[in-house]
């Protein structure tokens, strides 16, 4: 057991130092290094080992239903016709390109809309600190360059958070418009609840994939985000 828990600590931490070079924003690998020195020192020091552990399993246990959660909204298929995509922003690179991730995103919208040419789209999403443009404005952009006409999106450049996101953009479409929200699989069942509780009830879910390497990360900080917003009531 000893060299078990020293494996997996080893390889949690190395997994954190990796996040810290491709991914340092926010500075979430810290969890990952956490989780791994904390299983070195159950396997080292034998009177912390069972409460390591036992704390670490019942966080175990909380984070694969969350996922379960999570991995059920993903799977999730929009049906074809829609009124409208409202795609989430998702961060700028310095030069005011979408990150990766927001890539993803902006790709999955554009296979959408391609199978369905009536569905219009709207992009969401503010100037961010270190943006030199609104997320909004770099989103179209990217959407024309890559074949879309200009008239099918309405950019909503003003929010700066996931529930201004979706009130934001719900005022710009119809009352009765249908709807899918665009966002990251790991994301996406947050999403969802959020638009529910903030003008777009009863809307449907595009996943975008994410980054294999990066998909832990992303995963476990939606955990946390979910296990905090279900604390102050938020979802």
């Amino acid at each position: 057991m000893t060299a078990a828990l020293m494996a997996t600590g080893a390889v949690l931490a190395a997994y954190g130092v990796l996040m810290a070079l491709l991914y340092p924003a926010g500075g979430f690998f810290l969890v990952w290094i956490a989780l791994g020195a904390a299983l070195v020192v159950a396997a080292r020091v034998e009177r912390a080992r069972v409460a390591v552990c036992a704390v670490l399993a019942a966080c175990a246990l909380v984070a694969g239903a969350l996922c379960a959660l999570i991995g059920s909204a993903a799977a999730s298929t929009p049906p074809a016709g829609l009124d409208s995509l409202v795609v989430l922003g998702a961060g700028l690179r310095a030069d005011g390109y979408p990150t990766e991730t927001l890539r993803y995103r902006l790709d999955a919208a554009l296979d959408y809309l391609d199978r369905n040419p009536e569905t219009a789209c709207v992009v969401s999403g503010g100037q961010g600190p270190g943006e030199p443009v609104a997320e909004a404005d770099a989103m179209a952009d990217y959407l024309v360059a890559h074949g879309l006409d200009e008239g099918r999106v309405a950019r909503e450049d003003r929010s700066t958070t996931t529930a201004e996101n979706v009130r934001n953009s719900a005022g710009l479409l119809g009352r009765d418009a249908s709807v899918a929200i665009v966002t990251n699989d790991f994301h996406l069942y947050r999403a969802l609840r959020i638009a529910e509780k903030n003008g777009l009830p009863g809307a449907f879910g595009l996943a975008a994939p994410t980054n294999p390497l990066y998909l832990p990360q992303a995963t476990l900080r939606e955990c946390a985000a979910l296990v905090k917003d279900f604390l102050v009531g938020n979802l």
